[in-house]
């Protein structure tokens, strides 16, 4: 059976399939030929499992732990505040609405939390939610770009022009779908410290859409983009076409998906099909620039 099933098959635990789809509001027979074939249920059933049981829908897909020390804190002091309360793991998770398993990965911190169910929890167990978050502990601090600046600025007579390179600055449809960009799509150019820029020959420049990674970028910030690195690789960022719009994530290749996981906890772990569009990856981001 492989992984996807066999965490479904946790969360089922001694149901029917046929009870389990019945609580979950699933195809019964859609899901019993994906155990038939051992194969991965469609995205909408992922999607519902994952939001029944406050599950990462990331996690449900890849069950990969997002190795990030704010859910294993927040995982510790879920266990903490269970134990000042003297509640067993059954009284204490359903307190809060979730399954025991759910409750133990949690706790254990082999799965990544829902954090959309958090604020729910702390009002079903009347705390604020800076309590279970531990604001004084912050997320480890994410890796740092390099940064721009739009050639039009007025950089100073410090600034030799020899040292620096001009990438042009485009829609983000155009950086996405066009090999070669033509003046009359250019709205500026940014420049690049030729040191940043190395050997790379294909850069272009755009603006990013959403807030998925702040607070490392914001929608409107500009990131300069290597069209040319599009093999992934861990802790690198992504600029990705989606939803007609430039999103950053960090990516992983999981068979034939392609999952983004963004920085920001408020923000959902996206899954696609690179077989479905014409490769919206469209390159490593190695730059960024915003105003102040």
């Amino acid at each position: 059976m492989n992984s996807v099933l066999t965490r479904i098959s946790s969360l089922k635990n001694n149901r029917s399939l046929a009870g389990f789809c019945l609580d979950v509001g699933l195809n019964y027979e859609k899901l019993k030929k994906a155990f038939q074939r051992d194969t991965i249920p469609d995205a909408e059933s992922l999607h519902k499992i994952a939001c029944h049981f406050h599950v990462d829908l990331g996690w449900l897909f890849s069950g990969l732990n997002e190795a990030s020390s704010l859910h294993q804190y927040i995982g510790q002091k879920l266990s903490a505040i269970r134990r000042a309360r003297n509640e067993r793991p059954k009284e204490f998770a359903c307190r809060i609405g979730l399954t025991p398993a759910v409750l133990d990965w949690y706790e254990s911190g082999s799965a990544a939390i829902c954090f959309s169910h958090l604020e729910k929890a702390c009002a079903l167990l009347g705390l604020p939610p800076e309590d279970l978050f531990g604001l004084n502990t912050p997320p480890p601090a994410p890796p740092e770009l390099k940064i721009v600046a739009p050639a039009s600025l007025d950089h100073g007579p410090g600034i030799r022009n020899e040292d620096y390179i001009s990438i042009p600055l485009t829609t983000s449809a155009i950086a996405a779908g066009q090999p070669i960009i033509q003046e009359e799509n250019i709205e500026d150019y940014v420049l690049l410290h030729i040191r940043a820029a190395g050997k790379r020959q294909d850069l272009v420049a755009s603006r990013v859409d959403g807030d998925s990674m702040e607070p490392m970028l914001h929608s409107g910030d500009i990131v300069v983009i290597d069209r040319q690195d599009k093999s992934i690789a861990r802790n690198k960022m992504y600029a990705v076409f989606y939803e007609d719009g430039l999103t950053a994530k960090y990516l992983e290749q999981q068979g034939d998906w392609l999952i983004l996981r963004p920085i920001n906890p408020n923000s959902q772990v996206q899954i696609i099909r690179p077989g479905e569009q014409n490769n919206p990856i469209v390159g490593r981001i190695i730059g960024s620039w915003k105003e102040l």
